[in-house]
């Protein structure tokens, strides 16, 4: 293959990692944002906004990237991914006003965002910059996952 068939390739297949991270964001972005509109404690709303701004912010990190490799930035959310899906089980739980099973849908939507990072990071599709801002952003969205999962153990026994 020659040699700029190979860049191309390279660069296809990454800017194709890279937007996948960004559906996977916006979701997060938007079930954060619709846990903040329903639940009545002040703690959970804050901390699902941050999550919120956290998300865009990530996104916002990816964007450059996806741009310097010649790629078109996705501009919306899934439609049919699992993540949508998660996220759209969150709506079910808001109608209940229920704060633990909204912690919960929560707990579930970052479980597929850390697999759709640790799928972004197997292999050797990301190199370098790209790759060192993706692993950070794993590390801190696992991290969180790891605090929700500790929020609902405390809901659960409430």
């Amino acid at each position: 293959m020659p040699l700029n068939l190979a860049i191309m390739s390279a660069n296809s297949n990454q800017i194709q990692t890279l937007n996948n991270l960004i559906t996977t964001l916006y979701d997060g972005e938007n079930g954060y944002k619709e846990a903040a509109e329903n639940v009545e404690s002040v703690t959970l709303a804050t901390r699902f906004r941050q999550l919120a701004q956290q998300r865009y912010d990530f996104g916002h990190e990816i964007k450059p990237f996806i741009r310097q490799f010649g790629g078109e930035v996705n501009k919306g959310g899934s439609a049919a991914a699992s993540i949508h899906r998660v996220w759209m089980d969150l709506k079910t739980a808001v109608t209940n006003n229920d704060e633990a099973a909204i912690l919960n849908e929560c707990i579930r939507g970052e479980e597929v965002a850390v697999k759709s990072y640790a799928d972004a990071l197997e292999g050797t599709t990301l190199a370098g910059n790209v790759r060192e801002t993706v692993s950070r952003q794993m590390t801190k969205i696992n991290n969180t996952l790891i605090d929700l999962r500790k929020m609902a153990e405390s809901y659960a026994t409430a």
